[in-house]
C-alpha cells in the first residue's frame, strides 16, 4: 500500500460526529469515505488511537471499534493488492475498492448521484424532511430558490460539456461568476446561487458523494453586496395611517401597517386569522407560528395595530395577493408625499449602477419589517428582543439589516450607562 490510511471524524450537528476513513496517496490525492457510524460527541473520539473511547455515553463503542479494526485490516490488504496491480491508481479506483469493502450496493438506484442530480435529491428530500441545519423542512420560497439555482447551473454546465463534483475548481468559480454577470445579474442575486451551490456541495460531501473541498476555500465566496434598502420612520408611517383611501388600498395599507408595527414577515401578516388575535390580562397580542422559522411568537399590539384590529371587528384585515399589495403601496406612498429622492447603487454585470428613485417607488411589503426593526432599535428596544421577532441569528446580520444612520446608532449607544458616568 502506498500513502496513509487513517480514521477521523467530521462534526455533523452540535457535537455529534460521523466516522470517516481517509486515504492519502500520490501527489495531494485524498479520498474521504463514510464508515456509516456516528458517535454522540466529538469528545468521545480518541485522536491518537483513532477509535471510540470506551465510555458509558458511547454504548456501541466496543462494536464500532471491532468494526473499524476489521475494515482497516481488510482495506490495507486491498490497497496493497491494488498498488501491486496498478501503482498509478486513481481516486475512482479507491472509491470502488471502499464500496466493495463496505459492501455498498451498486444497483442503479443506489449509485452516487451527479452534482445536478444531487440538487434534485436535496430539494425532494428536504421538502418533506427536517433540514439538519434548521431542523425543519425547506420553505416554498427556499425550494423555488434551489430550483432556480439548479436550472442556472445546469444551463451553464451544458456550455462546458457537462460538470460534476471534480470540476468545481477556482477556475470554475471565476468562470461561473463571469457567466452570471454576463446575464446582467446583480451581485446579491449571484450570491444566492453561489450559496445554494455550496450547500449542495457540502451536503454531497457529507454523504460521501465526492471528496472535493475547493468550495470550502475562503476565496470561493458569495459576492455579497449591502444594497441600500429603505425603511419608513414613524412620521412617514403616521402619514400613511392618516390617509383616506379607497377600499382596496385601505386593506393594503392596514396589512402593511400591521407588519410595520409587529415586525412580521409578509407571509405571516398577510395570513393572520381571527384566532391569532389574543386578549391576555386586558391587553391584545398577535400569537402566531412564523411560517418561515416555525417559532411561536407573541407580539404586543400597539395603538396603531389595535386600531386596525378593532376596525375589522377584532380580526385582521383580509388576505390579499402580495403583488397587489406592492402595487397599492407605491400609490399610497405617493399620496402620503413620501417623495425624498433615494439613489440606489447595485453591482450589475460587474459594474456599479446608480439609479435615482422617489422613496415611495421603493416601498414594498418587506419595507414593513425593515421599518419595524429600525424604528424599534432607535427607540431603544433591546436588540435581542427585536431579533426574537425578526428571526435574525446573529447581531452582525441584524445590524446589516437595520437602516439606522450612524448618528442614530451613536445616539442610542450614548444612552448606555457607561457614557453617563
Amino acid at each position: 500500500m502506498k500513502g496513509t490510511l487513517n480514521y477521523t471524524i467530521r462534526i455533523i450537528k452540535g457535537s455529534r460526529a460521523s466516522i470517516q476513513i481517509v486515504h492519502r496517496f500520490g501527489r495531494r490525492n485524498e479520498v474521504r469515505y463514510s464508515t456509516g457510524h456516528i458517535i454522540m460527541s466529538k469528545d468521545n473520539w480518541d485522536m491518537g488511537k483513532q477509535r471510540v473511547r470506551s465510555i458509558i455515553a458511547e454504548t456501541n463503542a466496543s462494536k464500532i471499534n471491532q468494526f473499524l479494526d476489521k475494515k482497516a485490516h481488510l482495506i490495507g490488504k486491498e490497497l496493497s493488492s491494488l498498488f501491486f496491480d496498478n501503482p498509478n491508481y486513481t481516486k475512482a479506483d479507491v472509491i470502488n475498492l471502499l464500496d466493495r469493502v463496505f459492501e455498498k450496493s451498486h444497483k442503479t438506484e443506489n449509485k452516487t448521484p451527479t452534482l445536478i442530480e444531487a440538487y434534485d435529491w436535496y430539494i425532494d428530500y428536504f421538502a418533506i424532511n427536517p433540514n439538519p441545519t434548521t431542523l425543519r423542512p425547506l420553505s416554498n420560497g427556499t425550494i423555488r430558490s434551489f430550483k432556480t439555482s439548479k436550472r442556472i447551473f445546469k444551463k451553464y454546465s451544458k456550455t462546458q460539456g457537462g460538470l460534476d463534483y471534480e470540476d468545481i475548481t477556482m477556475d470554475f468559480y471565476k468562470d461561473f461568476l463571469t457567466y452570471l454577470r454576463g446575464l446582467k445579474h446583480s451581485n446579491n442575486y449571484i450570491a444566492n446561487h453561489i450559496k445554494n451551490l455550496k450547500t449542495i456541495l457540502n451536503f454531497s460531501f457529507s454523504r460521501g458523494y465526492h471528496t472535493n473541498t475547493t468550495y470550502k476555500r475562503r476565496e470561493f465566496a458569495k459576492p455579497f453586496e449591502n444594497v441600500d434598502a429603505i425603511f419608513l420612520n414613524l412620521e412617514e408611517l403616521k402619514a400613511i395611517e392618516n390617509l383616506n383611501l379607497p377600499k382596496g388600498q385601505d386593506v393594503s395599507r392596514d396589512l402593511f401597517l400591521i407588519g410595520a408595527h409587529t415586525g412580521l414577515r409578509v407571509s405571516d401578516f398577510n395570513n393572520l386569522k381571527k384566532e391569532n388575535i389574543k386578549s391576555i390580562d386586558g391587553r391584545y397580542y398577535i400569537e402566531i407560528e412564523s411560517k418561515k422559522t416555525k417559532t411561536r411568537l407573541l407580539i404586543p399590539c400597539n395603538s396603531t395595530t389595535l386600531k386596525i384590529i378593532k376596525k375589522y371587528d377584532y380580526a385582521p384585515p383580509p388576505q390579499k395577493k402580495e403583488q397587489n399589495i406592492n402595487r397599492d403601496l407605491k400609490i399610497i406612498g405617493e399620496k402620503a408625499e413620501i417623495i425624498d429622492e433615494i439613489v440606489i447603487s447595485k453591482t450589475i454585470a460587474g459594474k456599479i449602477k446608480k439609479e435615482p428613485f422617489f422613496k415611495y417607488q421603493l416601498i414594498s411589503t418587506h419595507t414593513a419589517r425593515r421599518s419595524f426593526c429600525t424604528n424599534a432599535y432607535t427607540a431603544g428596544m433591546p436588540t435581542l428582543d427585536i431579533m426574537t421577532i425578526s428571526g435574525h441569528q446573529t447581531e452582525k446580520v441584524f445590524y446589516n439589516y437595520i437602516k439606522a444612520t450612524s448618528l442614530e446608532k451613536a445616539k442610542k449607544i450614548a444612552e448606555h450607562s457607561f457614557f453617563n458616568i
